[in-house]
């Protein structure tokens, strides 16, 4: 199928400046894409001009001989086409005028995807008709047909404002050096790089490209082997927890994988080092094997305290970031109801929920 066909109604000799506009046409056009021209012939041809056309173009061009009283020349034209879509030369046409804006479609053959892709194609082919730094070249064609649906780019609601959230306070803090367990290298991990601030990053995956200013080690969260006890100042974990030992990332299938991990950062923590943790936390505390775990909120604050202090709890909600200061409370009981209150009355099914931990004296 051919992607445009240039036609023209030919019914008197002043119609024959079309043949003019057709034959600059081919001369932007000819050997760069797919088309044909159709020539609706409705007045004897004395001059030659019509048939010296086809004949200089005869695989492009087809001439269709039709009585001069024929009431629709289009629907004639249609019963000959190859094209998905169609362009009419008549006597308003003008190549310097944006043709290509009066293109149409036969929806039955053609989707809006691609009548839009092949519209801008011709637009640009004549467009740079007079200029050779980018040139339209066929071989080196790569559609992309519906981009222009996307908006202007992609956001998730945990991991955009998470990544911005934690990441801008390592870099309030003055932090110079972070351990990472398993965060998103194209996001977190990649704000703290470009501050300056260096990485070790930890993962059971693995990376299989060197990037200035990260260290990568390969290796288990739940085990942390090469870390000695109490040695680190600074951890971040941000939306990797719920999934270790669900076997999704390749890691051991661990029914209390998320426990093991916590428990290593307790030990390697040193006293009054930082943990920066999230996951995903809501009213309803599930596993979706095997994709991850939905924690409330104090299951977390369960596991590391005593031997860590929640400082501060963010809950991301649609975008939105909800802070709880707990640096001044050191009252366990009234932690839980807190945030069990919370968990209850502000918390949806799926929220991003982000703690501050302090290791406190060992």
């Amino acid at each position: 199928m051919k992607e445009v066909t240039f036609w023209a109604h030919i019914f008197e000799e002043s119609a024959y400046k079309k043949i003019d506009t057709l034959r600059e046409l081919m001369r932007i056009f000819y050997n760069k894409d797919d088309f044909e021209v159709i020539i609706i012939k409705s007045i004897d041809d004395s001059y030659g001009k019509i048939a010296a056309f086809e004949q200089e173009y005869p695989e492009n061009v087809m001439l269709v001989e039709c009585d001069a009283t024929a009431a629709n020349p289009q629907e004639i034209m249609l019963g000959y086409a190859g094209g998905a879509c169609f362009l009419e030369i008549d006597d308003k046409f003008r190549i310097d005028e944006n043709p290509f804006d009066k293109l149409l479609y036969d929806a039955a053959i053609c989707d809006e995807d691609n009548f839009k892709y092949i519209r801008n194609k011709y637009t640009y082919i004549l467009l740079g008709s007079g200029d050779g730094a980018f040139p339209y070249m066929r071989e080196y064609e790569k559609q992309c047909l519906a981009d222009y649906r996307d908006n202007a780019g992609h956001i998730d609601m945990h991991y955009f404002y998470q990544d911005i959230y934690v990441a801008s306070k390592v870099q309030k803090l003055g932090i110079r050096h972070i351990y990472d367990i398993g965060s998103r290298v194209d996001g977190y991990i990649s704000h703290l790089l470009s501050m300056g601030i260096f990485v070790t990053m930890i993962d059971v995956r693995p990376l299989d490209y060197e990037v200035k200013g990260l260290d990568f080690i390969q290796g288990n969260a739940t085990e942390l082997s090469t870390i000695k006890d109490y040695s680190l100042e600074y951890m971040s974990c941000l939306h990797a927890l719920e999934h270790f030992g669900l076997g999704r990332y390749g890691d051991p299938m661990d029914y209390f994988g998320w426990k093991h991990a916590l428990t290593q950062y307790k030990r390697v923590l040193k006293n009054k080092g930082l943990l920066f943790l999230s996951v995903p936390v809501g009213k309803t505390q599930r596993v979706c094997f095997n994709a991850h775990r939905i924690f409330r909120p104090m299951t977390i604050v369960n596991e590391l305290c005593p031997e860590m202090r929640l400082l501060e709890y963010a809950n991301i909600r649609g975008g939105k970031v909800s802070t709880i200061d707990f640096s001044n409370n050191k009252q366990f009981e009234k932690t839980k109801e807190i945030l069990d209150e919370y968990a209850e009355n502000k918390m949806g099914e799926y929220d991003c929920g982000i703690f501050v931990f302090e290791r406190t004296s060992l």
